[in-house]
């Protein structure tokens, strides 16, 4: 059981750093009618709209790395490795409402502009919530301290 809870653990680290590089939200939105759509896309690190990147956008990277190393330190003991998972779960539910917000906030005050307009969670989000699972699974067949 201590090999597959450490094969596990370490899979939800990877899973949650690599979903930090990955699109957590997404919009494609035309300014005006005679434009294409141009992409409007954060990830943990930056947010890009189009090819400009904004210098101010926020680093929710961070905390999901944090909770990734507490999952890996949680290799030695049951409890960090609890702690590390919940501290996931935390991270990536608190996410998921801001970005839930910012979706519908961004469809709202733009489909006059843009009929077309398409918003909504990225691929990022989505290895966010598979690296919980993998994390709490990790915790379950965890040997005890």
């Amino acid at each position: 059981m201590k090999l597959l809870s450490t094969a596990l653990l370490v899979a939800a680290a990877a899973a949650a750093v690599a979903a930090t590089f990955l699109p957590l939200s997404e919009l494609l939105i035309r300014l005006t009618p005679d434009q294409p759509q141009t992409a409007y896309v954060t990830t943990g690190w930056a947010t890009h709209f189009g090819g400009t990147k904004d210098e101010h956008g926020p680093l929710f990277g961070i905390p999901a790395v944090v909770a990734a190393a507490a999952i890996l330190t949680g290799v030695r003991w049951r409890k960090v490795a609890f702690a590390g998972a919940a501290a996931l779960a935390g991270v990536t539910g608190m996410l998921f409402v801001y970005l839930l917000n910012a979706i519908s906030f961004h469809k709202a005050g733009n489909i006059a502009i843009d009929p077309g307009l398409q918003a909504g969670f990225g691929n990022g989000v989505w290895v966010l919530i598979a690296a919980v699972v993998l994390a709490f699974g990790a915790v379950a067949v965890h040997p005890d301290d």
